[in-house]
């Protein structure tokens, strides 16, 4: 019984430590953490998830994984209708529900870059790139179909939701690449893998089913505008 106990309580002592690793400075020790603290925290604390999930977005943007942080303060802003979680988000965030960028052409391309790529990967069995040249390829493309997009004018005069309906309908012709992918994976990515621990491809650091991949589990709590 006083062991299912501890078990219970281990995210309060994660939850501590990732605070002692942030305070002093090593956000990626803490991120470590609050990473432990979030997968055990029960669904029913509400608050201290949503409390969690905020410091989670402190250290993602000290590490300077922007979008991320504000995926996880976004996520803290449903689990728990807080002013300070929505001061967050309106703070940080774009109208795409992205990291604010210094002009908001930059707002627009990164918003058109992140839809594009997203339908690229879908594609891919591991949604990921199998190699760099993969990765600069298609970026390339994302970035001269961007140019065209622009330069016909399209997006002029429009709202943030108008141009969203574009970047979605807009059309990228992706060549087909067959890459023996989990040749090209180092044995920890392997292992990963067959043990569910894949890593989000939005960069955020967190294991995909603890990022983006929570949202399938009901409430929606990382879920972007885009």
């Amino acid at each position: 019984m006083e062991r299912g106990r501890k078990q219970r309580l281990s995210w309060k002592v994660n939850l501590y430590k990732g605070l002692q690793r942030l305070s002093g400075h090593d956000p990626s020790g803490a991120l470590k953490f609050f990473q432990i603290a979030l997968e055990a925290c029960p669904v029913y604390e509400r608050k201290e998830l949503a409390r969690i999930l905020y410091f989670t977005g402190i250290t993602l943007r000290k590490i300077g994984l922007y979008d991320s942080a504000v995926k996880s303060w976004n996520a803290a802003r449903r689990v728990c209708k807080s002013p300070l979680y929505r001061t967050y988000v309106k703070r940080f965030s774009n109208e795409y529900g992205m990291a604010r960028q210094a002009h908001p052409e930059l707002d627009d391309w990164r918003a058109f870059y992140s839809i594009q790529i997203g339908k690229y990967l879908k594609t891919k069995k591991t949604h990921s790139f199998g190699t760099l040249a993969e990765q600069d390829m298609i970026r390339d493309l994302i970035f001269d179909a961007w140019q065209d997009l622009i330069r016909s004018g399209r997006l002029l005069g429009k709202t943030a939701k108008e141009k969203l309906k574009e970047f979605h309908n807009h059309e990228i012709i992706f060549p087909y690449f067959f890459v023996p992918e989990t040749l090209s994976m180092s044995l920890g990515q392997v292992a990963r893998e067959r043990q569910g621990m894949r890593l989000c491809p939005c960069g955020s650091g967190l294991p995909f089913h603890l990022c983006c991949g929570r949202r399938q589990g009901g409430w929606d709590a990382l879920g972007g505008k885009l």
